[in-house]
């Protein structure tokens, strides 16, 4: 990008627009307070209305390619949002998007690799695709105990249905760090921490998934069996090609100890209770 251009220039004024598309982004009703001066330029108060959502914030950019983005989106489709502006297709789902971050580059690469900020989703009622959480544990129980770990490929005909999503990161270098996602649907909860590269477009994520007590959703009455099982799933590789590893072994021996613990529960409940049949000579 050449951003030279920024240095001839010096403007106050205002933009307004019905409806405008920018890198196939549609934006309705879109206003901000717009300034060039000493080669940056500054759009504050900004808004606009986005599928289904909108958004309200501040961005600027200089000559030298410093970019700085402060936007709060509230209410979006997330899904097409995703397909419009980074052409990639891995979660649906309406909610809250907010960010606060900072680059400096004359390509988009470098943009992606000198990334840092925060940035946080809360979403509701969507879905993670590539991954169908409930097929892969009802596949589990054939497999409890297997050595090692099963390795797939994401399938973008597969997903994992959720009622709640939210995690917040902490970016630096473009490496954007998790280690509070919380993902709720009828028959898992997941969190986990890693990373997504964000300059390499790749993942490096370890979810931990625990298995509730429940007789509907994706999961069924199949998954009752790995009822209260907490399963380790590493996600890695390229956003195009990523894969999945469930680790039977450890799932096996998380079986093996919840077994274990309900045994020495049930035993130390019979104890106690013969303790108080003779305590009240009953």
């Amino acid at each position: 990008m050449d951003l030279a251009a920024l240095h001839k220039v010096n403007l106050n004024g205002q933009v307004h627009a019905g409806r405008i598309t920018a890198y196939k982004v549609k934006l309705d009703k879109l206003a901000a307070a717009l300034r060039i001066a000493n080669g940056r330029l500054d759009l504050s108060s900004l808004s606009a209305a986005l599928y289904d959502g909108s958004l309200a914030g501040s961005a600027s950019l200089d000559a030298a390619g410093h970019a700085a983005v402060k936007q709060q989106l509230s209410g979006v489709n997330i899904g097409p949002l995703l397909r419009d502006a980074l052409n990639k297709d891995f979660i649906e789902g309406h909610g809250n998007v907010a960010l606060d971050v900072t680059t400096v580059g004359l390509t988009v690469p470098a943009m992606k690799k000198a990334l840092g900020g925060t940035a946080s989703v809360n979403l509701r009622d969507g879905a993670v695709k590539g991954i169908n959480l409930a097929e892969a544990f009802r596949k589990a129980k054939s497999l409890l105990g297997a050595k090692g770990a099963q390795e797939q490929t994401a399938s973008k005909s597969e997903k994992t249905d959720f009622s709640e999503l939210s995690a917040s990161f902490r970016i630096h270098d473009g490496i954007a760090h998790n280690d509070d996602l919380s993902l709720k649907s009828p028959f898992v909860r997941l969190g986990g921490s890693g990373d997504v590269n964000v300059g390499a477009d790749s993942v490096d994520y370890l979810a931990k998934a625990s298995i509730v007590d429940t007789s509907g959703g994706q999961g069924g009455k199949e998954l009752a069996e790995l009822k209260g099982l907490t399963v380790p799933v590493r996600l890695s590789g390229p956003y195009d090609a990523l894969k999945y590893r469930i680790d039977f072994g450890s799932m096996a021996t998380e079986a093996v100890k919840q077994k274990a613990e309900e045994k020495v529960k049930e035993q130390l409940k019979d104890k106690l209770g013969d303790k108080l049949k003779g305590l009240f000579g009953k």
